[in-house]
């Protein structure tokens, strides 16, 4: 009979559809190599604990839903409206399913979260340089008042960290947010 070829990328689209179904924390070693129809074995070959399965797991659902989005804002998008268009996908797609996959990620034990945060550190820079690149390129933003704790790096991480908390809290537009954001970079008195 011949062997089943099996690889990294395969075990963490199961991984996902399981994650996806039933959360995170329900992650185990011997459900996904179930899901996968392979031993065990062959997945401590590819992720050696369930906290690099799961770090592996989170990375692919939280990339899979926002790698694109970040990459292409509209040429005529400025940073407010990126900001507003992102929160909306954060939400829905953290939320999909009933899944509230920042809860669950908090949730897991220590091991499980340092995986996860070590495996997020290079998604969320990619999100942060797509903020600080849309600023940058937004002519309507008060550029002399982005400086010091408000350089552009700065405000992209308060940014991101607030939308990330709100969706967290079920917060359903991220209005605070958003109202801070264009009376400071663009002196709008109205909120958005």
């Amino acid at each position: 009979m011949p062997r089943r070829v099996t690889s990294s990328d395969r075990i963490l689209e199961g991984s996902a559809a399981l994650a996806r179904e039933r959360g995170l924390a329900s992650l185990s070693i011997r459900g996904v190599a179930g899901a996968c129809g392979i031993s065990t074995g062959t997945i401590y070959a590819y992720f050696p604990s369930r906290d690099e399965l799961v770090a592996a797991t989170a990375e692919r659902l939280f990339e899979g839903a926002f790698r694109e989005s970040f990459c292409h804002p509209s040429p005529s998008e400025g940073y407010l409206a990126y900001c507003e268009r992102l929160y909306r996908s954060l939400d829905e797609r953290l939320s999909q399913g009933g899944s509230d996959w920042l809860g669950q990620l908090h949730s897991l034990d220590q091991g499980a979260r340092e995986a996860g945060r070590r495996r997020m550190e290079r998604l969320l820079a990619h999100m942060l340089a797509g903020l600080e690149d849309v600023l940058e390129n937004d002519p309507d933003v008060r550029r002399e008042r982005l400086v010091g704790a408000l350089r552009p790096d700065e405000l992209c991480r308060l940014t991101l960290d607030g939308m990330f908390d709100a969706v967290r809290r079920g917060d359903p537009d991220c209005d605070t947010l958003f109202a801070l954001l264009a009376h400071l970079i663009y002196d709008r008195k109205d909120t958005p």
